[in-house]
């Protein structure tokens, strides 16, 4: 069995924890781990790395592969979209991809930001998903209902197959609150998970008698996908794949296939399963204190009740709040009642229209070598504190209008200036002028932390000129 993890999601109800640039798949939300690195490290013992693949947007490749390295993930193994076109074309890319090797392979797909608490029985269901998926069904798990939720699609079972899989009636659009308690009081239906098992051939079939158009476009992506150079080699569309798979229809799985399939069988699934859609499931899998609060972070929380306060290294006091949500984040803070929570997504296309830059990016950034955070700005300066992880380095690069400043906090360093290389530890510090190729290294065991201070006419990120760099980015 094959597993691909699809990871284009953007998660813009968990805002502003989740941004465009770090999405919630790559976020630890519950536990220590994040998301992403949860789905992987679950299916592990049923499938290996070695068979796993992951789909996502092109922004996130490397921090993807970073997290996923240390779990034996091969970065070749990794997908990317130059943007989202929903999970027909994810879904079809990656099948399209595996076919060259394997058309007969068995491919497991799993949403990369679900909670399952409940491995063992799980992967039972995987391993009876794969013998129905190989008598050519499309298969899907149907997580049995605890509650008349209106936020999950259904599905309804028809007539079975074998023992516990059945053909599907139909599929249902997320439901009012009266048809979700018919249902749960009914039984015979199920929540839509989004995780589905099918052989590739029979999914690429389906694919041509119901999404013809996107099915001749899949040989154009796989035949214009190539490996990048650099030390995470994920897979990349060039200019011509771009192309194409910007002309693709917007349209899921679920509309595109498998409500016109004959072939869909759904296999119940009696197990602990959320998908993490909004703030309020947080107080589903969470523990709660003795007032039903979900609380995390820097918090004095006095009398409140049933609330969501998640704060991160400054203080927030709460007094007598009640159906609360309040999320702080060092440039954003949300407030608003529980019951609202799937709105956030409105807030979220407010700040897009307004051009605001706290639809993408927060104060802090991830990179392949580390990551940094942004202290302090005006109009001609910028202080920034830069952590690199040992044995990475930045591009060699240069400024055309600023200017830099740099203190070593902790570590040892490694600094090019043109061909001069000096090496600098905690409490000295050197001057970039404007224009010079420059290079940072960590040449140390431990985190390079260093202190950065911008100096121009001209603060901007992207005033970088990149002449050489270790991770293949764009020169």
């Amino acid at each position: 069995m094959h597993a691909v993890i699809i990871a284009g999601g953007s998660g813009t109800r968990f805002w502003p924890k989740s941004r465009a640039n770090l999405p919630k798949q790559l976020l630890n939300i519950i536990g220590q781990k994040t998301m992403i690195q949860d789905t992987l490290g679950r299916i592990s013992s049923l499938i290996p790395a070695k068979n796993t693949w992951v789909i996502t947007n092109e922004q996130h490749a490397f921090e993807t592969c970073y997290q996923l390295k240390a779990m034996g993930f091969p970065p070749s193994q990794l997908l990317t979209e130059p943007v989202a076109r929903n999970t027909s074309a994810a879904i079809g890319y990656s099948a399209k991809i595996l076919s060259q090797n394997n058309p007969d392979a068995i491919m497991a797909v799993f949403p990369a930001d679900h909670v399952i608490t409940t491995i063992e029985p799980f992967l039972e269901l995987l391993k009876k998903a794969e013998i129905t998926a190989n008598q050519n069904h499309l298969v899907t798990l149907g997580i049995k209902p605890k509650s008349p939720e209106t936020g999950y699609g259904y599905i309804k079972q028809g007539k079975p197959i074998e023992e516990n899989s059945f053909k599907v009636d139909r599929f249902i659009e997320k439901p009012d609150k009266i048809a979700a308690e018919k249902y749960l009081k009914e039984g015979g239906y199920h929540w839509n998970s989004g995780i589905f098992v099918w052989k590739v051939s029979t999914l690429l079939n389906e694919i041509s008698t119901h999404l013809p158009n996107l099915h001749k476009q899949l040989e154009e992506l796989a035949h214009n996908t190539a490996q990048i150079k650099g030390k995470y080699p994920y897979k990349k569309l060039n200019e011509s794949g771009k192309k194409a798979f910007y002309s693709l229809e917007s349209i899921s799985i679920d509309h595109g296939v498998m409500e016109k399939s004959s072939a869909v069988a759904v296999l119940p699934a009696d197990i602990e399963w959320n998908d993490v859609g909004t703030w309020t499931s947080l107080a589903q899998i969470s523990k709660n204190d003795s007032h039903g609060n979900v609380i995390n972070g820097n918090v004095v929380s006095i009398e409140n009740s049933d609330s969501i306060i998640d704060a991160g290294n400054r203080l927030v006091a709460t007094l007598g709040l009640k159906n609360i949500i309040v999320v702080d984040t060092p440039d954003a803070l949300l407030v608003c009642p529980k019951e609202r929570a799937q709105d956030i997504k409105k807030i979220v296309e407010k700040i897009k229209s307004e051009k605001r830059p706290e639809i993408g990016t927060s104060i802090s950034e991830t990179r392949p070598w580390g990551n940094y955070t942004i202290l302090d700005k005006e109009t001609n300066y910028l202080v920034k504190r830069i952590e690199v992880l040992p044995g990475e380095s930045l591009s060699l690069q240069s400024h055309n209008h600023r200017s830099e400043h740099w203190t070593i906090v902790s570590g040892v360093a490694e600094v090019q200036i043109g061909k001069i290389l000096k090496t600098l530890k905690a409490n000295q510090f050197i001057e970039i002028p404007k224009g010079a190729k420059h290079r940072l290294s960590n040449i140390g065991q431990s985190t390079l932390v260093i202190i950065e201070v911008q100096l121009g006419d001209k603060i901007d990120e992207n005033d970088i000129t990149r002449y050489e760099d270790k991770y293949g980015r764009d020169e």
